[in-house]
């Protein structure tokens, strides 16, 4: 039944957006012989049908049935010492089928007004797959140089104008910031190409991890503070360079069950972020860093680690990740190659931890050290279709931690190969 009602639902919106959508490209009929037409307000439906075919060689640490792949599993051995994830897989997904919706209309306070909802099929979680989710929605108000834009939107730690253009639903993922939030963003613009940005934004779509057994799945709602983010970019026709900073502070957990104490305890965590773009005739380069801590919602590598004593009261220390990326695209109209390379790393906290909450991370047993990928592939096009085939290989090194969430002594190297084919049919 929750199926059907949001097939219904969605039947519904578009029904009632149509007619919208139609008036507002019909010239208002007027008893006068002038020649002048109204603006064309209203909103205009685009998107994609898009399928996914891959077979990995291992199995894999990723989301919604492996659509999302990060890295390759652990060993995990049997009675006779025989890897249980040494397992291939194989599938085919339609859920990141879009849909997007471009709304315009009367100035508002001197600016121009514009707004963008997007959703598709990816869910929520893994129970609710196909289930359809809302990725954007948000308006803009924009003035000759100043842009206010409101709503759920990508992180601005997730550059718009330079992230990996790979065929895996990934995005360069986990060396690559992904997450959409909503928050508030102010742009200045300037005439040399100069852009400053500041944004206040609140975890939604990915959040920070909670301690195990708390029933708070979003620690950053309780610090009662906002993420908050500052940009500068300059940009040209054939050259984007920036470089940003970014906090945010969480209030993991209200109380201490066995303590029965109120705890104030919060983890503040700081990311640096620098990237370049440039366009030349025959390719595209890009290439990000980011030295960043608690970056769990960013889906990359990380967390926190918890401090705990008897009869205190847990405190807070960020793991550090550094991540880097770099890409390679031809500017073909019909075949376009490209290549992506990425590295990152897990450089733990203080030591003497008690717990850790985050991805990939943990103070005892084993967790991941470094991991990195390498994927070419290349895109045909034609009209509105394109079919794309990619090759990813993603070696991840898992080792023995320590009470600082790092690995020490040897590791092993646990990769996989994914080799992946998609079709995607815009409208």
């Amino acid at each position: 039944m929750k199926k059907v009602y949001n097939y219904f639902r969605l039947t519904l919106l578009m029904a009632v957006m149509m007619p919208l959508s139609n008036s507002a490209q019909t010239p208002t009929a007027t008893a006068t012989t002038t020649t002048t037409e109204a603006p064309a307000f209203g909103i205009k439906f685009s998107g994609f049908l898009r399928n996914d075919v891959f077979y990995d060689t291992r199995q894999i640490v990723g989301l919604r049935e492996g659509d999302l792949s990060l890295y390759a599993k652990d060993k995990s051995l049997d009675t006779n010492g025989k890897d249980i994830n040494a397992a291939s897989t194989f599938h085919m997904l339609a859920i990141t089928t879009r849909l997007a919706g471009a709304i315009t209309g009367p100035d508002a306070f001197g600016a121009k007004t514009s707004g963008i909802f997007e959703a598709e099929f990816f869910g929520n979680n893994e129970t609710d797959l196909n289930e359809f989710r809302l990725r954007h929605a948000f308006i803009k108000l924009d003035w000759a140089h100043t842009q206010l834009a409101i709503g759920q939107y990508w992180h601005p730690l997730f550059v718009t104008d330079c992230y990996p253009g790979v065929i895996n639903f990934n995005t360069g993922m986990p060396f690559q910031p992904f997450n959409r939030s909503p928050q508030i963003r102010l742009t200045q613009k300037f005439a040399s190409g100069f852009n400053i940005m500041v944004a206040a934004i609140a975890e939604r779509d990915f959040t920070s991890t909670a301690p195990s057994g708390y029933a708070a799945t979003d620690p950053s709602r309780n610090a009662t503070m906002p993420n908050g983010h500052f940009q500068l970019q300059y940009k040209k026709e054939h050259f984007v360079i920036g470089a940003a900073a970014d906090y945010k502070s969480l209030r993991p957990v209200l109380v201490n069950t066995t303590l029965k104490k109120v705890s104030d305890e919060r983890v503040g965590s700081m990311a640096l972020l620098g990237y370049v773009k440039v366009i030349t005739k025959p390719v595209i380069l890009k290439a990000e860093a980011v030295i960043g801590e608690n970056m769990t919602d960013q889906v990359m590598l990380g967390g926190y680690l918890g401090y705990s004593t008897a009869g205190q009261l847990e405190t807070y220390k960020p793991t550090k990740t550094n991540s880097f990326w770099f890409e390679v695209i031809g500017t073909g109209k019909k075949v376009v190659p490209g290549l992506f390379i990425g590295y990152t790393t897990n450089d733990g906290a203080a030591a003497n931890a008690t717990a850790a909450y985050g991805r990939g991370i943990a103070i005892s047993g084993r967790s991941v050290k470094e991991v990195m990928r390498v994927s070419p592939r290349i895109d045909f096009i034609s009209g509105k279709l394109k079919m794309g085939l990619e090759i990813e290989y993603t070696s991840a090194k898992y080792g023995t931690t320590d009470n600082a969430g790092k690995v020490t002594g040897t590791t092993d190297d646990i990769s996989y190969t994914r080799a992946m084919f998609t079709t995607t049919y815009s409208f």
